[in-house]
Parts: C-alpha cells; sequence; structure tokens
C-alpha cells in the first residue's frame, strides 16, 4: 500500500536575494513578533503564522499543477486583505506570477484582462457585487 503525502516539490531553501529568502530569515530569527495587522479583518499575524499560511497556499498552488512562471489572477477585494497578502506570498514562493485586476475596473474589463494575460488560475471574492448588481460568482 503506498502512502500519499505531498507529491509538490517545493524549495524550502530560498535565494536569500529572493523576497521569499528574505522572509524565511526573518522568520527563523523573529518568528513571534507581529508582522502585520489587518484591521478590517480585526486580527494580526506573527512572522510564524503568515509563513505558515502562505507556504501552505503556495503548497496548493503546486499540487495544483502550477509550475514556476504560471500566472495566477487575483480579483479580490480591499477587505480581504489577508487573502491578498497570503496569495502574492504564496505565489512568489511557488515561482508563480501574479496578475491582479482591480475591484473597481469593469467584468468586460476582467474578460479581456483574463485572456490576453494567460492566467491559468483565478482567486477571487465570490460574494463581491459587480457594477451590473451581480455577484462576480454569478458573473463567472
Amino acid at each position: 500500500m503506498t502512502r500519499r503525502g505531498f507529491a509538490a516539490k517545493l524549495n524550502p531553501k530560498f535565494p536569500t536575494d529572493t523576497s521569499a529568502g528574505m522572509y524565511k530569515i526573518a522568520v527563523a530569527s523573529n518568528y513571534m513578533f507581529d508582522a502585520v495587522r489587518f484591521d478590517s479583518q480585526r486580527f494580526n499575524w506573527t512572522l510564524k503564522e503568515f509563513d505558515r499560511y502562505s507556504s501552505a497556499f503556495a503548497y496548493g498552488l503546486v499540487e495544483s499543477g502550477f509550475k514556476p512562471g504560471d500566472k495566477m489572477m487575483l480579483w479580490m477585494d480591499q477587505n480581504n486583505s489577508a487573502e491578498i497578502l497570503v496569495a502574492q506570498m504564496g505565489a512568489a514562493k511557488s515561482g508563480v506570477s501574479v496578475v491582479t485586476f482591480s475591484e473597481k475596473d469593469s467584468c468586460d474589463a476582467f474578460h479581456q484582462t483574463l485572456k490576453d494575460s494567460n492566467a491559468k488560475g483565478l482567486y477571487f471574492s465570490p460574494s463581491t457585487s459587480t457594477e451590473e448588481k451581480a455577484t462576480r460568482l454569478t458573473y463567472l
């Protein structure tokens, strides 16, 4: 019987001149310090917590078939700042490029951006209303 674990191969030793590498160094020496406060969501994360969540997101991308150089599009609200930050750092850790899309842009512009970017995936806020008064999930 074969046991299944993480099939992903994610390099835990990032080059120190990358943002992911510099963050790993900071986590190793200051893991209990608060790293960020999300006022709209009313919580803080330590360096260690943020590292754990962003690494989980990075592994999820790799497990989903993303490879370094692939693109992922973000269509998130400002109210989801924790999710945005985790997605951006997780993408950096896995080598995936992030294409952002402003929540204030039209749905037609969204379609064009998604097409032009060749993004392999989309991370979005499903219940946010569009300018046509539908939710993003309904629009998609």
